[in-house]
């Protein structure tokens, strides 16, 4: 199963890579590239996930999320884990590459949902990638990515947003790619 609409956050989870993914595992709605003198970096959004590789020289590291039961490699997988609650996550690679992450999964009331979905909305709508899927309505609100990054030149920050509405939640992600 190629990854694309996730079903829940219950069937959501995180995944690091040493090494690069090949996009045949994906159905990717949007990509960008950022290159710097000392690095490069693609950003997929594969529905209400995201692929983010990071590359130095010939070195790469790649976060994801998808669904459990995508059919991805095994090969170079340094970290698996469901989305639940709030999980930080350090590596140091001695390709120079440092990297940390924070992911938190929010669920809320109706309200609150819906105004924090409309606030993030509004703000993808102005800056970073924005992909919103209208055919995976369940109600009245729309399922949406928003990935918001900042690009230095020796490290990118990457702030993910993947709501949920069926489930009343928004996944968040936080990371840090560094330049060692």
């Amino acid at each position: 199963m190629r990854t694309g609409q996730v079903q829940g956050v219950s069937k959501l989870r995180f995944f690091l890579y040493g090494r690069p993914v090949h996009p045949e595992f994906f159905d990717i709605y949007h990509d960008h590239r950022i290159v710097k003198n000392g690095y490069e970096a693609d950003i997929w959004i594969t529905g209400c996930t995201h692929v983010i590789s990071f590359y130095r020289e010939r070195y790469a590291l790649v976060e994801l999320t998808s669904n459990a039961d995508a059919e991805l490699p095994s090969r170079g997988m340094l970290l698996t884990m469901p989305f639940c609650g709030e999980r930080d996550h350090q590596c140091q690679r001695g390709e120079g590459i440092n990297y940390m992450m924070n992911f938190q999964v929010e669920t809320m009331s109706p309200g609150v949902y819906s105004k924090t979905h409309h606030d993030l909305a509004r703000l993808g709508s102005k800056k970073g990638l924005f992909v919103p899927f209208p055919a995976w309505m369940s109600g009245s609100l729309t399922p949406f990515t928003y990935i918001d990054y900042s690009a230095k030149p020796n490290e990118l920050h990457i702030f993910t947003f993947h709501a949920f509405p069926q489930d009343l939640a928004v996944v968040k992600t936080q990371s840090i790619f560094e330049l060692a």
